[in-house]
């Protein structure tokens, strides 16, 4: 609870009342008194409670447990901050409390309610009325797909809505780039992340997590919308894991007779037990708003004061490059090698400072002057390469490395340390946004000229296997798996928890086999 005197945070931002709690913190309606406007302050928990014994197991467990809910607050600032959609809440500041060092979010304060307490109260509504919420979501999703954002933890709890009508997507503290957990870690197996009762196939088996992930949990929540309950129900002799693995989605029509064919189709097809199966975000959009917005002549282009009202949070349109950028960059002073030091010395500065971004932006920008010298280009492409990577920029990494990998190899040889490096990072970042082939072929390059002994090696050999494995070649990721066993049990012992929890991996693997 707040102090009964005035509570101020970083000398502007007052803490008025509690409006909401959750695993990581609280929320509370506040107000900037440099900016005279009413915000909402979301605070991560406080300290250990003074009752858990220093050096206890429970004491230690507490520390986990809030160093993992630290990194998913920082996340979902991270993440929240750098999307810019009227479907998602705006993110003004974040910093520490001096007085109590607790991290704190400033963002948009919003007035409605949130959809899990709107559906109940809903449910005599029409088609449309889910169908225009559905869509609201979808359209966000867009976006957040687009600058490869995996929310995977979309239910009603995470939904808004406000009293204007506009739907806001909560909650990205389990939000990943694809890249940063999408793709499970040997540290991470048996952990899966998400709400039951909306999970994916893949997210329930712990596999590789992508935009269909959010785009099947919208489909239960679709579902839910126009129904009152999920597609799938958990019993004592089946568990909601064991539905979204096995137990194929029924047609919403034998619950609700008025739900149009089209649209019936199109939940079935969201809720396809393969990834691959489902239709992406703006597919789902464009389906949907067929049932709430009426046919019109034409399609309002960008800038267009119509195009809210004819097509509601329609997805902006992807933005053709112009024809006069490529003779922009012509037009740019070629890099030279004195140029390209002074940038390694410019960005070495930038990483110092945690501007990372300016880091990147600065690389490429040298990255496309040095294309008129190959050998100076592979050094500039090495460092934004690391750079993007380091950054979990995975989707803009992976189309550097594919350039640059083919003229570094030839240069340096398969074995050389940089190369193999580099070739991890393409493998992962393939994984990450979903090129799931791409990925394999880079894995097992990597794993033919790299020293079993390499951390590497072994992180390489469990990927490939759950890659291999989602893209149905089980045989052959649960021989990687059972290959891996060894090596983690001379490493860290074969009675290790790591051990223990890969065994579980491969036992569900045999049992899915």
């Amino acid at each position: 609870m707040a102090p009964t005197d005035e509570w101020l945070l970083a000398g502007r931002y007052r803490v008025d009342a509690p409006i909401g709690s959750g695993g990581m913190g609280e929320v509370w309606r506040g107000y900037d008194q440099q900016l005279d406007r009413r915000i909402a302050i979301k605070l991560m928990h406080r300290a250990a409670p003074v009752s858990l014994p220093a050096g206890s197991p429970e004491a230690a467990a507490w520390v986990e447990a809030a160093a993992l809910d630290r990194e998913r607050f920082l996340r979902e600032i991270r993440t929240t901050a750098r999307l810019d959609h009227q479907g998602i809440p705006t993110v003004y500041d974040f910093g520490a409390d001096p007085g109590t060092g607790r991290t704190y979010l400033v963002m948009q304060l919003l007035y409605g309610q949130t959809l899990f307490d709107a559906i109940p109260e809903a449910l005599g509504e029409p088609v449309s009325w889910s169908a225009a919420i559905a869509a609201q979501i979808a359209a966000t999703l867009v976006d957040v797909h687009r600058v490869d954002v995996v929310h995977r933890d979309i239910k009603p709890s995470n939904v808004m809505l406000t009293t204007s009508g506009v739907v806001k997507l909560l909650d990205f503290g389990v939000a990943v780039l694809q890249g940063a957990a999408a793709l499970p870690r040997l540290t991470q197996v048996g952990k899966t992340v998400g709400s039951p009762p909306y999970m994916s196939r893949e997210q329930a088996l712990g596999n590789l997590v992508g935009p269909p992930t959010d785009v099947y949990a919208l489909g239960c929540v679709l579902h839910e919308m126009l129904t009152g309950r999920v597609p799938f129900e958990a019993t004592p002799s089946q568990s909601y894991q064991d539905h979204h693995v096995n137990t194929p989605a029924r047609s919403v029509r034998l619950l609700r007779e008025d739900v149009p064919a089209e649209l019936d189709s199109l939940l079935l097809a969201m809720l396809a037990k393969h990834a691959a199966d489902r239709p992406d975000a703006e597919t789902v959009y464009e389906t949907l708003l067929r049932f709430v917005a009426p046919k019109t002549a034409g399609v309002p282009g960008e800038r267009d004061p119509r195009r809210p009202f004819v097509r509601p949070f329609a997805p902006s349109p992807k933005a053709a490059r112009p024809k006069q950028a490529a003779t922009a960059v012509d037009r740019r002073p070629p890099l030279d090698v004195d140029g390209a030091l002074a940038v390694r010395a410019r960005m070495r500065d930038l990483l110092e400072d945690g501007r990372v971004q300016q880091a990147i932006d600065l690389l490429e920008d040298a990255y496309a002057r040095a294309g008129h010298q190959p050998e100076l280009a592979l050094e500039v492409g090495f460092d934004l390469a690391v750079a993007l990577y380091d950054a979990d920029e995975y989707g803009r990494a992976a189309g550097v490395l594919d350039e640059l990998l083919p003229g570094l190899a030839r240069r340096d040889g398969d074995a050389d340390p940089d190369v193999q490096y580099l070739r991890h990072a393409a493998a992962t970042s393939n994984a990450e946004i979903g090129n799931v082939d791409t990925a394999i072929g880079y894995f097992t390059d990597f794993l033919a000229h790299a020293d079993s002994g390499d951390p590497l090696y072994r992180d390489a050999l469990y990927s490939r296997g759950l890659l291999l494995h989602a893209s149905e070649r089980t045989a052959d990721g649960l021989a990687d798996l059972l290959s891996v066993r060894p090596l983690l049990a001379a490493e860290f012992g074969s009675e290790s928890i790591t051990v223990q929890k890969l065994d579980q991996r491969i036992e569900l693997m045999k049992a899915r086999n």
